[in-house]
């Protein structure tokens, strides 16, 4: 019986982390800076002209994405690193403090996986502040998604992070990042292949 409820339980979090993905790429859809894409896409350039005004947009100093977080995630965001016996992921949610951050993340975790709350393994707990301190990106915002560095360089990011909020703001601004993510591969590629 309780084999079945976690079953349950498993299938409802992956029906709603879809769902905020989907409500994420929807507020991006809905946002400014997708509209001014748009906008610019209907005018009819050339390829290489494009490409030279989206290198020149994200290059400006201080270039920010479209979606902002939410004032609540600047207050309670916390992070963390859940290590389970496979690999590791990034988690997301909100709490009062780290004491609690931390009691959330591991009864939620539990639940989810099956465990107990006390077997469950965390590090890296950071609040937003936190993140945005030891992070390197122009948009700071972006800088609680980043994970790893080269110098002043971002060389990896929170891929796959579980969100354990309802903030569209939050899932918003992943959805950008990866989209642009996407934009700056499919530009080199672009690159590559002319040379």
């Amino acid at each position: 019986m309780a084999h079945a409820d976690l079953a349950i339980l498993g299938g409802v979090g992956i029906l709603a982390v879809a769902c905020l993905v989907v409500c994420g790429i929807y507020l991006y859809w809905s946002s400014d800076r997708y509209r001014d894409r748009q906008q610019r896409l209907e005018t009819p350039i050339s390829g290489t002209q494009a490409a030279e005004q989206n290198d020149e947009q994200f290059s400006e100093p201080g270039a920010t994405m479209g979606t902002q977080l939410s004032h609540r995630c600047k207050t309670s965001l916390y992070r963390a690193v859940f290590n389970n016996a496979h690999d590791e992921s990034i988690v997301f949610l909100f709490a009062g403090g780290r004491d609690d951050a931390r009691k959330r993340a591991t009864g939620a975790l539990g639940a989810i996986h099956g465990i107990a709350a006390h077997e469950v393994s965390l590090s890296n707990l950071a609040s937003f502040g936190e993140l945005v301190d030891v992070g390197v990106s122009e948009d700071e915002e972006l800088r609680i998604f980043e994970m790893a560095w080269k110098g002043a360089d971002v060389s990896a990011w929170a891929e796959h992070p579980l969100f354990l909020t309802d903030d569209p703001s939050l899932i918003g601004k992943w959805a950008e990042l990866y989209a642009d993510l996407a934009r700056e591969l499919a530009v080199s590629a672009i690159d590559r292949a002319r040379d």
